[in-house]
């Protein structure tokens, strides 16, 4: 593989002049975290108008077919895998860049792909080294990362791009810096009563939202639910409720553990709504991947985040640190021990459920803090990529 990106004509019109539609290659697997950024951006897109044909690359995992097959999108799953520390885990690996690669070539032929954009994980490094050894004119490669401190998946394709994007929170040397790339099913867009009744809950009761992200988090479920059985959370139980998003494999302890304590709330494995489960919120407890930090700062939900412990670089802790920083979060240690995560999660909580005047001043400084919107900035560097913004589309910026 190449050193870096060659440093070729880039001028979208060199390949024609302006199309009357464009394929773009939107990739990214593994998690929903990789996968919802582009289906924002594609969003914006279509709301502005764009005559875009979308492609999506994705993973073999199942949760990556889900989320396409619901967002009603092509895809092409490939057969990257991440890398373990083994000698068979090498092989496997590699066997899956190549044969990604491989796949991607015949993928660019085929579809007269006009621009890609990533957000990293283990499907991209393969696609990426695809793209820039397309002959002729460079192809357009948007590396975007979200996270606060680049994975090795994410530093590989940053070498091969022709324009960088990185979150707010990220500490290198990035093109342009934005906002972490919504879809408007992530965000709020009825007041908390309405969504708590459309949830089947207590239009009156506060409510706390619990979730792990798109897989879950198992150690986070269970030190939520030793927390509640706790002395200290009972009174404040009484006047909450609880939403709670586990992933599959917890889905029925956690609903038998909020019965037993007489816990009043819903409790599901996985929603395709998340926006109305943020609007329902009166606070919450989840982890720092950089889809839900975002997703916490647009809905002006005070959190406490538990980031994820076996990070070697800890990366969501600096994910959620602009949040802290304003006075809109907490950051709680994820102990991995459910018991003793919730031995020092329950104060801080107890607090927070408590403290009404505490919740509305962090709501206040998230709703005035906010970043700027990353769908809406890769949306016009896809249009001007494409050449489609040469006649532009009703309402393009052209900056």
């Amino acid at each position: 593989m190449p050193a870096e990106r060659p440093q070729t004509e880039r001028d979208p019109r060199a390949r024609g002049s302006a199309p009357d539609a464009a394929t773009v290659l939107f990739v990214g697997g593994g998690s929903g975290g990789h996968i919802f950024p582009n289906l924002a951006v594609l969003e914006r897109l279509q709301a502005l108008g764009a005559r875009v044909r979308p492609h999506f690359v994705v993973s073999e995992r199942p949760v990556d077919a889900h989320v396409c097959q619901q967002a009603g999108v092509d895809f092409t799953a490939m057969p990257a895998t991440p890398l373990r520390k083994s000698a068979a885990g090498a092989r496997a690996w590699w066997t899956g860049q190549r044969d990604t690669a491989r796949k991607t070539r015949a993928l660019l032929d085929r579809l007269d792909v006009r621009a890609v954009l990533t957000t990293g994980g283990f499907v991209s490094p393969a696609v990426a080294w695809a793209v820039s050894r397309t002959p002729g004119p460079a192809l357009p490669l948007a590396a975007i990362n979200l996270d606060a401190a680049p994975g090795k998946a994410n530093r590989l394709v940053a070498r091969w791009a022709t324009d960088t994007f990185g979150a707010p929170s990220e500490g290198g040397s990035v093109g342009q810096r934005i906002g972490v790339p919504l879809r408007k099913t992530a965000l709020a867009e009825v007041t908390p009563p309405k969504a708590r009744w459309e949830l089947g809950l207590r239009p009156e009761l506060e409510t706390l939202l619990v979730f792990g992200g798109s897989q879950g988090g198992s150690s986070l479920n269970g030190a939520v639910v030793q927390a509640i059985r706790r002395r200290a959370l009972a009174k404040p139980l009484e006047h909450w409720q609880v939403l709670h998003l586990t992933g599959d494999s917890d889905r029925e302890d956690v609903a038998r553990a909020y019965a037993e304590a007489g816990v009043q709330g819903r409790v599901e494995a996985f929603t395709d709504a998340i926006g109305l489960w943020w609007a329902a919120a009166s606070l919450a407890v989840c982890r720092a991947g950089a889809g839900s930090v975002a997703e916490a700062w647009a809905n002006a939900v005070p959190t406490v985040f538990l980031p994820y412990p076996h990070h070697k670089d800890q990366h969501q802790r600096r994910n959620a640190a602009p949040l802290v920083n304003v006075g809109g979060a907490l950051i709680v240690d994820d102990l991995i021990d459910p018991a003793r995560t919730a031995q020092v999660l329950i104060g801080p909580l107890a607090d927070l459920m408590t403290n009404d005047h505490r919740r509305l001043r962090m709501v206040e400084v998230l709703r005035t803090r906010r970043p700027e919107d990353g769908a809406r900035v890769l949306a016009d560097w896809t249009l001007r990529a494409t050449g489609l913004a040469l006649g532009l589309t009703p309402g393009l910026s052209k900056a």
